[in-house]
Order: C-alpha cells, then sequence, then structure tokens
C-alpha cells in the first residue's frame, strides 16, 4: 500500500511543480494591457470677439455727503442731523471698440465676395479703474460702512463712463473701426475677394463710401 502511494505522490508533487513553472513562463511572456477609464470635464468657455479701437484714460474728484436724522427723546422727540462725506478720487483707463460676437461672416467663392452682416456699434468694453479715498468724515451714528464703500466705487466708475460717453471717444472709435474695415477690404482684394457690408439700409462696398 505504501509503495503505491509513493509514486502517486511524487506524481502530485511534480504536476504542482510543473503547473508553477508554466504559470511564471506565461506571466513573462504574455502581453499587459493597462485601460484607465476616466471622465474629462471640459469647462464649456463662451468666445468673445472683442477689437478695441480705442483707449483713453480718464480723472475725476467728486465728493458724496449723506445726512442722517435721528431722533431723540430726552424727553421731548428731538431731531438732530449727522453727516458723513467722503472725498474720491478715481482714475481708469477706458477701451472702446466692438463686440464681434452677434457679427456674421459669409464667404462666397463663387462671386469671390466677402459678407459682413450686423456690423455692431462703438461701445465701452471695459474700464479698469482705481478708487483713492482722499477725505473720509464721519460722525456719530452715521458712520461708514462696507455697503458705503461699495457704492463709492460703484458711484466712481459709472462717472468714468458716463464722463467717457460724453466725449468723443465713440467717434474716434467709429473712425478707427472704418479703417479697420478698410484694411481688411484691401487684403480681401489681394485675396481676389471683395469685402460687402451688409447695412440696414442697403448692401455696400467700400468704395461706395
Amino acid at each position: 500500500m505504501m509503495r503505491t502511494l509513493v509514486p502517486i505522490l511524487v506524481a502530485v508533487v511534480l504536476a504542482f511543480l510543473l503547473g508553477i513553472a508554466a504559470m511564471n513562463i506565461f506571466a513573462r511572456t504574455q502581453v499587459q494591457r493597462t485601460e484607465d477609464d476616466s471622465t474629462v470635464l471640459v469647462e464649456q468657455i463662451r468666445k468673445v470677439s472683442k477689437l478695441v479701437t480705442v483707449e483713453g484714460d480718464v480723472y475725476e474728484l467728486f465728493n458724496r455727503k449723506q445726512t442722517r436724522d435721528v431722533t431723540f427723546y430726552l424727553p421731548l422727540p428731538a431731531t438732530m442731523s449727522f453727516d458723513k462725506q467722503a472725498s474720491v478720487q478715481v482714475t481708469g483707463k477706458v477701451l472702446v471698440g466692438y463686440d464681434l460676437a452677434q457679427m456674421d461672416v459669409t464667404v462666397d467663392d463663387a462671386t469671390k465676395t466677402i459678407t459682413l452682416a450686423n456690423l455692431p456699434e462703438p461701445e465701452i468694453l471695459a474700464i479698469d479703474h482705481q478708487v483713492v479715498y482722499k477725505n473720509l468724515d464721519e460722525s456719530w451714528f452715521n458712520s461708514f460702512t462696507a455697503r458705503d464703500y461699495s457704492e463709492l466705487n460703484k458711484a466712481a466708475k459709472d462717472r468714468l463712463r458716463a464722463k467717457a460717453l460724453e466725449s468723443d471717444l465713440l467717434d474716434r472709435a467709429r473712425a478707427e473701426g472704418n479703417a479697420v474695415l478698410e484694411t481688411i477690404g484691401f487684403l480681401a482684394a489681394g485675396a481676389g475677394y471683395e469685402l460687402v457690408l451688409s447695412l440696414p439700409t442697403g448692401s455696400r462696398t467700400l468704395g461706395d463710401f
């Protein structure tokens, strides 16, 4: 019985060893592929096409005064006024030009024309401003708060915008815009195309101006 079991055990051990050896050989020769499954989050960015044709430096100094009436009862009602005022200096750079996001460009190879439609009007594109508080005078029951500073900053920017609109910046921007169109027309002509402007009053070429 013992002699019969020995060959069987030897055979089992040899088969086990051969199996391990075969697995090692297979592991060395096999090609391993690794795939990473990842989700890519793409942030959608709105494309803004803006053409700055004129920039102007604007300076403004303004004062703001605010009065607060407080009624005391000691014991008869008595109203007292408390003032706070600020002197604000604001300087800024105003960028004027065109927002081309709504402009349509059509190229017709058959007629060799490039048509620009929905041409925008010049506008203020951006205001980069700095605020310096030259003087802040407050009193009891009427002091400056964080909201006051925010309102002063907004008022300073609004005053710069109003001053820019009163100036000739828009007219200068329009003149520069026409010069840009002429340059585009020359480039189109060099390529064998004609630039056509689609206006509410009808289509025109640069030669019509």
